[in-house]
């Protein structure tokens, strides 16, 4: 979030002020009119010093919500600063899927250092989630729910909930375990607390709960719990044991990450590691030049195909002039094609077994999309070439190819989907190259059938 959208920067002088006369009191006063999520964002103002001496004023909740919303560098540098008694509370306090997010960014020198003054439960929380795949269920899970047993009655439930509320991130689904932990049942805390109290849980519960497996991929779970507007999933493992739960607000970091990631891909930037701002001009540098060296090469075959039909061009000079229109036209329409499947793919649209439905459609679309662009170029040529033959040419050629490049830009991402690999490495920039060659082919043939080159 940019700077401009946070209060608190109208107030930082005063702010600093008051840090540099320790004002202690004034400044928690001040702290509880804003939400962490605020303040993190303008930690970056502040100095070290003034950082680590915020964080040894406020509560231990408190500091934890402020240092979950911050990057994980400042984290970071934090974590190294200040003292270990007021260390080993704040990583005891943050919730565990933040922690494990963290705990990935550090060297293993220091996350063992880390462990070691750790909570010995929170500790193996950490591990435990550190040896799943960052980008699976398991990996954005948060290891704390609501949970009760199936024998406890609804006023037993509200009582222990009672005791355990406070540290949950997530109570609007309680989640019911049998003695082995298995996942039996689900209730809303609503239901709980109009039941009477003397009913036994297992008779509130929906039995049959919709579950996410901890080997499942981030960008399934995020259309798993789309599909079902739930606020969140529970996660198990093989054997129905419940690991813990993914929230909707989980989900939302995973659509932006998957988002990113395939904006990067679909541009032939490169991969997506961190934040634009904070990458090194050689890194930046290094993504794009490998995609640009093998779109390059690629390139190559459209000067091929123009060498091989040079004898055209010598005949008709006036063929020159629509090359660029017509490679412009057919990428464009390709790219747009690929982008709505790849989209399509994501969201659960567009299915494996459409395709074939998909390309015919394309087929259709690109037929209703090049009649009017072709007739625009027939147009032009009789105007300016004063040649109807060569319209006719290049306005049949304009239809061929936005025909070819929409049903190909629609083939290519299921095909990739259907190898297994991203959809989103069939780029824009790659789609036009490979058109490229394709429309001047087409462009060519037909020319020396129309105009008996």
């Amino acid at each position: 979030m940019e700077k401009e959208y946070s209060r608190i920067y109208l107030i930082l002088p005063e702010i600093k002020e008051l840090i540099a006369k320790k004002e202690k009191e004034e400044l928690k006063e001040i702290f509880k009119d804003y939400e962490p999520v605020e303040i993190a964002q303008v930690m970056g103002e502040f100095s070290l010093r003034e950082k680590v001496y915020l964080f040894s004023l406020w509560d231990l909740d408190f500091a934890a919500d402020v240092f979950e919303k911050l990057d994980e560098e400042e984290q970071i540098e934090i974590l190294t600063t200040i003292d270990d008694v007021k260390k080993r509370g704040l990583l005891n306090e943050l919730a565990p899927d933040e922690r494990a997010d963290l705990f990935e960014e550090l060297s293993p020198e220091i996350a063992e250092r880390f462990l070691s003054i750790m909570k010995k439960e929170e500790a193996q929380d950490v591990k435990e989630l550190m040896s799943y795949p960052p980008t699976s269920a398991g990996g954005i899970m948060t290891t704390e729910f609501a949970r009760v047993r199936e024998n406890m009655t609804a006023g037993e439930a509200l009582e222990e909930l009672r005791k355990s509320a406070k540290d949950l991130e997530m109570v609007y689904y309680i989640y019911v375990l049998n003695e082995k932990d298995k996942l039996v049942g689900v209730l809303s805390l609503k239901e709980l607390i109009l039941a009477d109290p003397e009913k036994k849980i297992k008779k509130l519960m929906h039995r049959n709960p919709i579950t996410l497996p901890v080997t499942m991929d981030q960008e399934e779970v995020a259309k798993r719990i789309a599909n079902y507007d739930l606020l969140a999933l529970p996660v198990v493992d093989e054997n129905g044991k419940m690991k813990g739960i993914i929230t909707v607000d989980d989900v939302i970091d995973v659509i932006r990450e998957e988002n990113t990631e395939d904006m990067y891909k679909f541009g032939a930037a490169g991969k997506h590691s961190e934040e634009y701002m904070k990458m090194r001009a050689t890194t930046i540098a290094k993504n794009r030049l490998t995609w640009l060296v093998i779109l390059g090469i690629t390139g190559f075959f459209s000067g091929i195909v123009m060498q091989k039909f040079s004898f055209a061009l010598e005949s008709v000079v006036s063929l020159a002039f629509y090359i660029p229109v017509l490679m412009d036209t057919s990428g464009n329409a390709g790219t747009q094609a690929a982008m709505a499947v790849v989209r399509g793919l994501a969201i659960g649209e567009v299915r494996l077994k459409d395709i074939w439905l998909v390309v015919k459609k394309e087929i259709f679309i690109g037929g209703i999309m090049g009649i009017p662009l072709g007739g625009i170029t027939l147009i032009r040529a009789i105007i300016f070439q004063r040649n109807s033959l060569l319209g006719v040419c290049v306005a049949f050629s304009m239809l061929i190819a936005i025909v070819t490049a929409t049903s190909l830009g629609s083939l290519l991402p299921l095909v990739c989907k259907r190898l297994k690999l991203d959809p989103a490495v069939v780029s824009g920039p790659l789609i036009t190259t490979i058109l490229d060659i394709f429309s001047l082919t087409i462009y060519f043939g037909v020319s020396i059938f129309f105009l008996k080159i």
